[in-house]
């Protein structure tokens, strides 16, 4: 999927907007020419004349492309599906992550969602089962990040 950048720019430009208006009433420091404002105007202004770069590209663009393109994948059933796929399963690990747990519900929805795209489980199953190691090591281990256990709590503990 193509999106014209004017569509970015006009995105860019009203989040920035939203910071500004917002850190105009973050706190002052005494005797400072800075305060907490400071970092947030300086990223927002950036973002803003990005933005305004953006709208000006795409409106260059407008006669050579549309606004927003799909690519010929997404125009098939299945493009259909797998786009579908991403946030339903986001929603679903927000929705079971906590009652059922991390090591559960992890591997079981990547592995569902690696095979509708590829369509080979055995590899989708590996490759699940390893990522899901991979990320409880480095978030639990390294990072030191509780993830929810759910029903594992009362096995572990």
């Amino acid at each position: 999927m193509k999106i014209n950048d004017a569509l970015f720019g006009v995105v860019f430009v009203l989040v920035a907007s939203a910071i500004l208006i917002t850190v105009q009433s973050f706190p002052t420091l005494p005797d400072q020419p800075y305060g907490p404002a400071t970092f947030p105007t300086i990223i927002a202004t950036i973002m803003m004349l990005g933005g305004i770069a953006l709208c000006i590209s795409g409106y260059r663009e407008r006669a050579h492309q549309p606004l927003i393109r799909l690519a010929a994948v997404m125009k098939t059933r299945d493009g259909l599906v797998r786009m579908a796929c991403v946030p339903v399963f986001m929603v679903l690990y927000i929705l079971l992550s906590k009652p059922v747990g991390f090591p559960i519900v992890v591997p079981v929805l990547l592995a569902a969602f690696l095979t509708i795209t590829t369509r080979k489980w055995l590899i989708s199953v590996i490759i699940a089962a390893a990522t899901t190691t991979l990320l409880w090591l480095f978030f639990v281990d390294f990072l030191m990040v509780s993830l929810p256990l759910g029903i594992l709590t009362q096995v572990i503990y």
